[in-house]
């Protein structure tokens, strides 16, 4: 059995990757992403993107993986201050111990900055680099964990008589 064969039999599966996960975080979520798949039949792809931009509380606590027969997505949550490129960083330097004094900056192409008022600074590259980053390098960003942006955009697309069908 192929895996797209093993795949083919669900429409959507939701999840979240934090380790430590509490799921009452995800209560406004859920129940607004249940209102609109089930009562006004949208489809999960088209609408989770922007049910997360509403939602932007439940990014300092989880991920979320959405899987579909023809594409695998994960969206992260970044912030400038406290998730650069989506990283967790520590809240407290480990120079002079001092809590949420980290400033974060651009270093290059692919880099970021980690710099403390006691002068340590420290540069990083992002954990993740495949994904589409928010432009202001605050929001959701989106990492395809199978299938590719063209199917990605098929499916954002399709007309809506075929939101339960697999593409």
């Amino acid at each position: 059995m192929t895996n797209y064969t093993k795949r083919a039999r669900f429409t959507h599966i939701i999840g979240y990757t934090e380790k430590d996960f509490i799921p009452h975080y995800t209560t406004t979520f859920s129940m607004k992403l249940c209102h609109k798949v089930f009562i006004e039949c949208f489809s999960v792809l088209r609408v989770l993107s922007e049910l997360l931009e509403e939602d932007q509380g439940l990014g300092a606590h989880t991920g979320v993986v959405v899987l579909s027969p023809s594409v695998g997505v994960r969206y992260f949550w970044c912030n400038k201050s406290l998730r650069p490129c989506g990283d967790i960083v520590p809240l407290q330097c480990p120079n002079c111990f001092a809590l949420r004094v980290l400033r974060f900056s651009s270093a290059g192409p692919g880099r970021y900055k980690a710099k403390c008022h006691c002068q340590w600074e420290q540069e990083y590259s992002p954990t993740i680099t495949s994904a589409i980053f928010p432009v202001s390098g605050n929001g959701w960003a989106r990492e395809m964990l199978y299938g590719g942006e063209a199917d990605f955009q098929r499916v954002l697309s399709a007309p809506r008589n075929t939101y339960n069908i697999p593409l």
